[in-house]
């Protein structure tokens, strides 16, 4: 892992999620939904088939996010062009690519380390997809990761008519959004070195990497989405002032209280006292009865001990 961002200039409100090889392994889906798709029309597949047909769709989409084609030119001409090139004849490519894109939402999963987080995150943050995909696929597939509800938004490229990383895509995503969220306070997450964090960079918004490049300039380098987790717990998250007052009332008295807060990794319960509170470095800490300091956007929850 590798932040450029010092923490204490950082104070994120709102994470953009890219969709595909960001939240979920689109590769994996993908290739067991052209698997699929061949058996249900009978046809004999070669070793190099998926890898000829992967090269061909990435040009195409990459063709597709330079404004070269459009959407419907992706649902026609992808698997047109891979019969052509492997000298399958006799199939309709975009009814092929209209089976298989039902199979992709059959194949599409979410690890549950990756929902745990999301709806972790879910409790801080504002969320959003923003996602370059076909918009009668995208939303089922998300959908059937059952994540939807965690969203604030989900934008799907093919719905609006624009995609990752023209600038107007970004423009309409933050339209959904609270108009006091500044562009500083959002980050993008995303695989894509070209649309996710050429794309945020351009609009303005910090980025987060995830991939193998450790020369990529984004803001944040991972190689998991879920490594993301570790890198927001290290930036502190101001508590509102209702909260810090509530803490304050517990540390005057000296009350035995049930707390509940996290460390990187997982959930601590404790009985103990608030010793102190205190800031440091922009960041504040309660000092409880085992001499732990417990940053205060940690704290779970707090009542009197029973």
């Amino acid at each position: 892992m590798k932040c450029n961002i010092q923490k204490e200039d950082i104070d994120f409100q709102c994470l953009l999620f890219d969709f595909d090889n960001t939240l979920v392994d689109f590769h994996e889906s993908s290739h067991l939904a052209f698997d699929q798709t061949f058996r249900d029309y009978g046809l004999a597949q070669k070793k190099e088939h998926y890898q000829i047909y992967s090269k061909i769709n990435a040009e195409i989409w990459s063709d597709f996010e330079q404004k070269k084609i459009t959407a419907n030119d992706i649902r026609k001409s992808r698997f047109t062009l891979f019969f052509k090139e492997v000298g399958i004849e006799n199939i309709d490519g975009f009814e092929f690519n209209a089976k298989y894109l039902m199979n992709i939402i059959k194949f599409t999963t979410i690890r549950a380390e990756v929902v745990g987080m999301l709806e972790r995150l879910h409790e801080k943050y504002k969320m959003c997809i923003i996602t370059n995909g076909l918009k009668e696929v995208q939303r089922a597939r998300i959908e059937k990761c059952g994540i939807t509800h965690l969203f604030d938004s989900i934008t799907v490229s093919d719905e609006i008519g624009v995609a990752k990383p023209d600038k107007k895509y970004f423009e309409i995503a933050l339209e959904k959004l609270d108009a006091g969220i500044s562009k500083s306070k959002i980050l993008v997450i995303g695989d894509s070195l070209k649309s996710d964090i050429a794309g945020a960079q351009d609009y303005g918004l910090k980025s987060c990497y995830i991939g193998e490049n450790d020369l990529a300039s984004a803001d944040i380098i991972i190689r998991d989405v879920t490594d993301l987790e570790a890198i927001l717990k290290s930036i502190y998250v101001p508590v509102n002032c209702d909260w810090y007052d509530y803490l304050e009332i517990y540390s005057m008295r000296k009350n035995w209280v049930d707390l509940e807060f996290t460390d990187t990794v997982k959930i601590i319960s404790v009985k103990t006292k608030i010793e102190d509170l205190y800031t440091k470095n922009k960041e504040e800490f309660a000092v409880i009865t085992d001499g732990s300091h417990v940053r205060l956007d940690h704290i779970i929850s707090i009542k009197l001990a029973t």
